[in-house]
C-alpha cells in the first residue's frame, strides 16, 4: 500500500514539474506571458487532473487573474475599441465582410481595424443594437 502511495505522489510531482517546465509559476509581467498562461489554463480546465496538475492550474489561474486585475482596463476587459470589436467578431464567428454589412461599410471597418479611423455614431449604434453591448466599448 505504501508503495502505491509513493508511486502516486511521484507521478503527481512529475506532472507538476512538467507543467512548471512549460510555464513557471511566477508573477506574470507582460501580455505575452499572460497569453501563454491563458492558453495553458484553457488546455487544463475540464480535464481530469492529478493533484500536482490541479495545484498548478489553481495557482496559474490566480497569477493570470492578478495580472488582469492590474493591467487590463475594466470596460469589458479590452484595451482598445479595436480589440473589443475583434473579440465580438471572433465570438460570433463573423468575417470582416459580414461585420462590414452590420455597420454599413466594409471599407470603414477595415480602416477602423487598421487604426486609421474611428467608428461613427451610427456604426456604434448598429453594433450596440445588434450585439447588445455598451457603447463605451467603442469610444
Amino acid at each position: 500500500m505504501a508503495t502505491r502511495s509513493r508511486k502516486r505522489n511521484r507521478l503527481q510531482d512529475d506532472s507538476y514539474l512538467a507543467l512548471i517546465h512549460r510555464f513557471a509559476l511566477k508573477p506574470i509581467k507582460n501580455d505575452a506571458e499572460h497569453d501563454q498562461a491563458v492558453s495553458i489554463i484553457a488546455e487544463l480546465v475540464g480535464r481530469d487532473l492529478d493533484g500536482g496538475s490541479s495545484d498548478y492550474l489553481d495557482t496559474l489561474i490566480l497569477l493570470a487573474n492578478k495580472y488582469e486585475d492590474e493591467h487590463r482596463l475594466p470596460a469589458g476587459g479590452f484595451k482598445s475599441p479595436r480589440e473589443a470589436l475583434r473579440a465580438i467578431m471572433s465570438a460570433n464567428r463573423l468575417s470582416q465582410a459580414e461585420m462590414g454589412k452590420i455597420i454599413g461599410s466594409e471599407s470603414a471597418l477595415s480602416m477602423f481595424l487598421k487604426g486609421h479611423r474611428g467608428l461613427s455614431k451610427a456604426q456604434i449604434k448598429a453594433l450596440v443594437s445588434r450585439f447588445r453591448v455598451d457603447a463605451s466599448l467603442f469610444l
